[in-house]
């Protein structure tokens, strides 16, 4: 209950919960080794947006449909990719999940956030 009314009372610019630090210090890992966080965090940002997708509250909008259509977009593209053997194919991996970073800010209460959330973990999971 107190959870609850704590989620409440936070304003839009709020995640729910900082993501934690599964992907941070991979400096030093292999392509494999990157690509794979990156793979796993935009699996988990794709169930985000689709649960959102799912919801009643959903709001057929040009802006929502567009959100989500990159979402679907970039998952698709990075799953059609092959597994990075090198530092520049971890770079074009990187650069296919762009637009999830730029399309997903935190600013809307309910389950975007939740998204946030996701796209900050695939955000952490990115080489620096």
């Amino acid at each position: 209950m107190l959870a609850g009314t704590i989620a409440a009372m936070r304003d839009a610019d709020t995640p729910p919960q900082e993501p934690d630090d599964r992907h941070q210090n991979l400096d030093g890992h292999t392509a494999r080794q990157r690509a794979r966080a990156i793979r796993a965090a935009v699996i988990e940002v794709h169930a985000r947006v689709r649960e959102w997708r799912s919801q009643p509250g959903w709001q057929n909008t040009p802006a929502n449909v567009h959100r989500y259509e990159t979402t679907v977009n970039v998952f698709r593209a990075v799953e059609s990719m092959p597994e990075p053997d090198s530092a520049v194919a971890v770079a074009q991996l990187v650069e296919a999940v762009r637009p999830l970073l730029t399309e997903w800010r935190p600013g809307r209460p309910g389950p975007e956030q939740q998204i946030f959330v996701a796209v900050e973990r695939l955000r952490r999971s990115l080489p620096r």
